[in-house]
């Protein structure tokens, strides 16, 4: 993901000379993005909104992080759509609207999205408007010093403080999201349990989650959280110990064709020492590694530029070679599927709804492996 994202970047400054926010407007239709309705456990049950703040994680560390929230169907009437931008690069979500007030249904529960080492805060929007239109409250940052912008720009951090900072971040948007459902003159005021809070990464934000739930580096486990999922995740980091702590209910989802983070090295080494309070571990067959994000959409967008450079053209199928190409599971099953999986253990086990296990048995044999421990 991060030579895609760095050569992207790349290829747009110098074709436009400077960093520009917009560009050339797609909307995700014509990326084919899974269907409002195909979200897995039932259609959505409100309308998303979305925004982008920012959070304080440590002293002198600032966070770009994105929120997606229920809204009101009277709420949007009129509201834009928001944009997703990238330099030079941009794409109107088919779902989110753009800032809409949040829904007075609430408290609603939170769920924190961890991206993988390179990435972007919205590298899996296909899931994080999903939740949403379930009735989360979903929030992301841009971790610092292990971005897509930071790979372009040398500004990467090295490897063990990009570690020591993912749990630091994920605990500062719990706190900051907490502080906000606090605050009466905050937009999210009174709208956010956080008593109630599930943890979703992807590869090095697998790392992220686990660490946040198990406790790492003598700093103990994030008490708020009901349950972690794991996209694809990179587990090495994460001692046997630590695993071994986890009995908060957690959830692996990992593809068959992921040589990045392959399920015989990442995924088995978790699930024997995860004691299971539950566990679950589900297996796509045919999913890549870049199967749990939007890159194969970004790539259509990437085609509609036929001014790009043919090193962005190869860039981009370096990426698209880890989930896009027809050896692999169609992209709109694999996010139906990661969909399904994910928001119906999130339902089951952060928002407590008992009938949402139905969502968690094997569906599709062919496709789809289900082992459940604990």
């Amino acid at each position: 993901m991060r030579r895609f994202f760095a050569a992207l970047i790349a290829a747009q400054l110098v074709l436009l000379g400077v960093a520009v926010s917009g560009g050339t407007s797609v909307n995700t239709q014509s990326a084919e993005p899974p269907a409002p309705g195909d979200v897995g456990p039932g259609a959505p049950t409100n309308a998303v909104g979305r925004r982008t703040i920012q959070i304080s994680s440590e002293p002198g560390r600032t966070l770009t992080a994105d929120v997606w929230y229920p809204a009101d169907a009277a709420a949007v009437a009129g509201v834009a759509k928001s944009t997703y931008t990238f330099p030079g690069l941009s794409y109107t979500s088919s779902v989110a609207f753009d800032a809409p007030p949040i829904s007075g249904a609430g408290p609603f529960p939170l769920v924190v999205y961890s991206h993988g080492s390179g990435g972007l805060r919205y590298i899996s929007a296909y899931l994080a408007e999903a939740l949403a239109g379930r009735g989360f409250v979903v929030v992301a940052v841009d971790h610092t010093g292990n971005t897509a912008i930071d790979d372009f720009a040398k500004t990467t951090l090295p490897r063990k403080e990009i570690l020591r900072l993912r749990p630091v971040d994920i605990r500062a948007e719990i706190d900051a999201m907490a502080a906000a459902s606090a605050d009466p003159t905050d937009p999210f005021a009174g709208a956010i349990d956080t008593t109630r809070v599930g943890l979703v990464g992807h590869s090095a934000g697998g790392t992220g989650v686990l660490m946040t739930a198990a406790g790492h580096d003598g700093v103990a486990a994030e008490k708020r959280v009901r349950g972690v999922v794991g996209l694809a995740a990179y587990v090495d980091p994460v001692s046997g110990r630590e695993l071994a702590r986890l009995t908060t209910p957690v959830m692996l989802i990992s593809g068959t064709l992921d040589t990045t983070t392959p399920i015989k090295t990442q995924t088995e080494r978790a699930w024997k020492r995860i004691p299971g309070d539950p566990a679950y571990r589900v297996d796509l067959r045919g999913a890549g590694h870049q199967s749990f994000s939007d890159v194969c959409y970004y790539a259509k967008l990437v085609a509609a530029k036929p001014e790009l450079p043919a090193t962005i053209v190869e860039a981009v199928k370096s990426r698209t070679d880890e989930a896009c190409t027809p050896k692999f599971l169609p992209i709109t099953a694999a996010h139906m599927l990661i969909n399904r999986y994910a928001i119906g253990f999130l339902e089951r086990y952060v928002k407590g709804d008992k009938a949402a296990a139905r969502w968690l048995k094997p569906t599709q044999p062919k496709i789809v492996s289900v082992q459940v421990k604990g």
